[in-house]
């Protein structure tokens, strides 16, 4: 009987997976089964093809998005938090995609850092009040520009500990750029091609890659969007992640903080920005709840 090794996928490459240990790194393909960066695993070699995934092991996190046809994508597992990173002016900067991600790294246990990239471009007013709202409810934000290298050494201090960290973020958003500045001796081009492919959805042939940083910490090559919906996500789960709603208490316990509620006191604590993004998620997810619902058949 083969003997089996334990590892840990380090990077994707098709229908393959590089898996690594204390002797170094093989190749490995997958046996009836789907394993993601940060995932552990047990793995047996065969003779011509490397290695055979055999057993992945129980995930400590996940990073979880609903893809376009409605069905739950894990994108990494055991991952320590998610930077996303966002542009003051181009792509044009969406607050509700910093909440959306919020949520999701609360439902998969992640801790969430947003980076502000390209801040040489100059931030607008509106940004900045955008930023205000979050940062007072509790979003730990750092500003970056990859272009001329401002803020990449606290950036790289804080990616050091509590990861491996997955940046992710809207196309465009200089997520590339900025993996190449944090390790710049490594070849980083596979995250912007595997941020297209996750983003649209296309059968496209691409990787994703676990790098390690020169100050410590890893960072993992992101899942790319152009738009995100966090995966296993229900109303209730809304409610206990977003930030600035989170903690709120009113007349009852399982109030929603739709409006109208009898005794919620969303509308008179919560900034009217904050809630108007709250509860457009929360009615995105109420809507696929519902659909989920089997319908009754006739009698």
């Amino acid at each position: 009987m083969r003997r089996t090794r334990p590892g840990r996928v380090v990077a994707t490459r098709g229908r393959r997976v590089v898996v690594a240990d204390e002797e170094g790194q093989r190749d490995c393909f997958l046996s009836g089964q789907r394993a993601v960066v940060g995932d552990q695993v047990e793995w047996v070699e065969v003779q011509g093809e490397g290695g055979k995934v055999v057993a992945v092991g129980e995930r400590r996190t996940v990073l979880v998005r609903t893809d376009l046809r409605g069905r739950e994508q894990v994108l990494a597992a055991n991952l320590g938090g998610i930077a996303v990173v966002t542009a003051p002016v181009e792509p044009p900067f969406r607050a509700g995609l910093l909440d959306r991600y919020q949520v999701a790294a609360g439902i998969g246990g992640l801790s969430c850092l947003v980076i502000l990239n390209k801040i040489d471009q100059g931030v607008s007013d509106e940004v900045e009040a955008a930023l205000r709202r979050r940062r007072a409810v509790g979003l730990e934000l750092l500003r970056a520009s990859a272009h001329t290298g401002a803020g990449l050494p606290d950036l790289a201090q804080r990616l050091a500990w509590g990861g491996p960290w997955a940046l992710v973020g809207h196309s465009g958003v200089g997520k590339t750029s900025l993996a190449a500045a944090l390790v710049p001796e490594t070849e980083v081009g596979a995250i912007g091609a595997l941020s297209e492919h996750w983003g649209t959805g296309q059968h496209t042939t691409s990787g994703s890659c676990t790098f390690t940083l020169p100050g410590g910490g890893e960072l993992v090559d992101s899942p790319g969007i152009r738009t995100f919906a966090p995966g296993r996500l229900g109303a209730v789960d809304v409610r206990r992640h977003f930030l600035g709603v989170h903690d709120l208490s009113c007349r009852y316990r399982d109030c929603l903080h739709r409006g109208g509620e009898d005794g919620c006191t969303a509308d008179a604590r919560v900034d009217p920005e904050l809630l108007a993004s709250y509860r457009r998620l929360l009615d995105e997810v109420t809507g696929i709840e519902q659909r989920r619902r089997p319908r009754s058949r006739p009698r």
